[in-house]
């Protein structure tokens, strides 16, 4: 209950009288004081109006009900953790103190928490955060990045206590211990989960020692595993250059990072089965490997054998060989001798004809013949020759007779004339005649000048 701030004032005039006075801001301030003392946090409920958001980050807006409203105001550093964006005429359920804007003297609500009223305020939050993302694009399968079949290093996001790490932990040993693992502990509850989670995850980016990373956690209620459906994790999970499997809760339990994540897993231990292979189904597929091998190694084996067997039947002893080759070199000297003497034989034949023609040949007798018939050629030439010049000489002459009748001159000597103009050009008619300057006349003896009028 408020106590009374002021004790009742004393009659005027007393003698005894003493009188505290306040100032307006002294008045404001033990208000202020006495009411966050006396009340402290509460729980309260109403409808969101007149709701802001200015460039501070902070939230103002009207709590209201049918017959009365408060301001209240829910600073940037609370509102970070909560869970949607208010709208006005949304229910809510808001923790907060009750304190007096000493300024304006307005009595208002400072928010500490809030959260949707109703049944179903997580899932309303839930699916408005999935439409906000949606929308953003955090989903897109074109954004997935591949995850490495075989990673070299397996990196941990999640509480270092938890039964999520004891049960992924168990099943990379059963499947391929050989992949080293990274732990970057982290809380997975709480107000400052998402924040934590958020660090290992930019952590281990900047470390680069790893090939994947596992973000998970056990089983829980939605409310132990809300921080898992933080908006700035998501966009933390998107940015994350290094690949991304989700494994939060169950395998009912999906999660904003679920669905971010570049892969999700049903449960932890699924994540610790997808991330790598069964050393053991490998063994088996090197052993069947190995099987092939040896068959095919043993099939060519015996084809070769075959083929070796093949060619050691077909080798001939060196000795048996050389006697062969030294009969068939004594086979080939013997032909070669006899095709020698057929062509000496041959030859000897030619070379007594051709001594038998040389001796009766006279060539005194066969030059003779040659001048006589030199000169006979000679005597034709020069015939040839006058009779081609005669002929040429006649065509000449004909052909000057023929320029000479053509010719201009001769023309004049028939007593024509030809008249030019001054630039020389021949005139044919009167009318060119008249358009002349000046006219020249040629005459078989010369030439006269002359003007049209």
């Amino acid at each position: 209950m408020i106590q009374p701030i002021l004790q009742p004032q004393k009659p005027s005039g007393s003698p005894s009288e003493t009188r505290k006075v306040f100032s307006v801001s002294e008045m404001a301030l033990t208000i202020r004081r006495q009411l966050e003392r006396e009340i402290g946090q509460i729980w309260i409920t109403g409808e969101i109006s007149n709701f802001m958001q200015p460039a501070s980050g902070h939230w103002y807006f009207t709590l209201k009900d049918a017959n009365a409203q408060l301001k209240c105001a829910i600073f940037k550093s609370r509102n970070r953790s909560a869970r949607f964006t208010p709208e006005d005429g949304q229910q809510v359920l808001i923790r907060a103190k009750l304190s007096l804007y000493e300024p304006r003297g307005d009595l208002q609500l400072i928010g500490e928490y809030i959260e949707p009223a109703g049944e179903g305020a997580l899932q309303v939050a839930f699916n408005r955060l999935k439409e906000k993302l949606k929308a953003k694009g955090l989903f897109e399968p074109d954004y997935k990045k591949p995850i490495p079949k075989v990673p070299s290093k397996i990196g941990i996001v999640t509480s270092a206590n938890g039964a999520a790490i004891r049960d992924v932990l168990t099943v990379l040993d059963r499947r391929m211990p050989q992949v080293p693992v990274v732990i970057y502990p982290s809380l997975v509850q709480g107000d400052s989960a998402a924040q934590s989670l958020i660090n290992q995850i930019e952590q281990a980016n900047r470390d680069k020692s790893c090939d994947v990373l596992l973000v998970t956690r056990g089983g829980g209620s939605l409310e132990d595993m809300w921080c898992f459906n933080d908006e700035a994790l998501a966009e933390a999970i998107f940015a994350s250059e290094l690949p991304i499997v989700s494994a939060v809760g169950h395998e009912v339990d999906i999660s904003i990072s679920d669905m971010v994540a570049d892969l999700r897993a049903p449960t932890p231990s699924a994540a610790a089965e997808l991330l790598v292979p069964d050393q053991n189904e490998y063994r088996r597929k090197l052993n069947q490997l190995k099987r092939r091998l040896v068959n095919e190694v043993e099939h060519k084996l015996e084809v070769t054998q075959a083929l070796l067997d093949r060619l050691t039947a077909q080798i001939v002893h060196p000795k048996e060989k050389l006697v062969e080759s030294r009969a068939e070199l004594r086979e080939l000297t013997q032909n070669l001798l006899v095709a020698f003497r057929e062509i000496i034989s041959e030859n000897s034949t030619d070379l007594i004809d051709l001594q038998y023609r040389l001796k009766t040949f006279d060539p005194k007798f066969e030059l003779d013949q040659r001048k006589d018939e030199l000169v006979i050629a000679q005597d034709n030439l020069v015939k040839s020759f006058m009779d081609l010049l005669k002929n040429k000489q006649q065509q000449m002459a004909l052909s000057m007779q023929q320029l000479n009748d053509f010719s201009p001159l001769a023309t004049l000597k028939r007593g024509y004339t030809i008249t030019e103009d001054e630039t020389g050009k021949p005139l044919t008619s009167v009318e060119q005649a008249k358009e002349a300057k000046e006219l020249t006349t040629r005459f078989v003896d010369g030439e006269i000048q002359s003007k049209t009028i």
